[in-house]
């Protein structure tokens, strides 16, 4: 069984796109890939695994565009 999550907003620039102001995803790759939600000094940052490279939610939140894309997600194998 798939999931289907659907991105709301978008930013061109870091190729981020958000869900809700909680949830990520990174589109750089061929396959999105979720990014971690983190508390950093009192400001909100999405990281992505294995990497200290953080990227602050008013950052992202400068370059947002309206665009829907639907992320399909991979069913597990068992």
């Amino acid at each position: 069984m798939e999931q289907k999550t659907f991105v709301k907003l978008f930013n061109p620039q870091l190729k981020i796109g958000l869900v809700n102001w909680r949830e990520a995803w990174l589109f750089e790759t061929e396959y999105p890939e979720k990014l971690y939600t983190e508390v950093y000094k009192g400001r909100l940052v999405f990281r992505q695994r294995s990497s200290s490279k953080c990227i602050s939610y008013c950052n992202l939140k400068k370059g947002l565009i309206r665009k829907q894309i639907l992320i399909k997600e991979k069913s597990l194998p068992f």
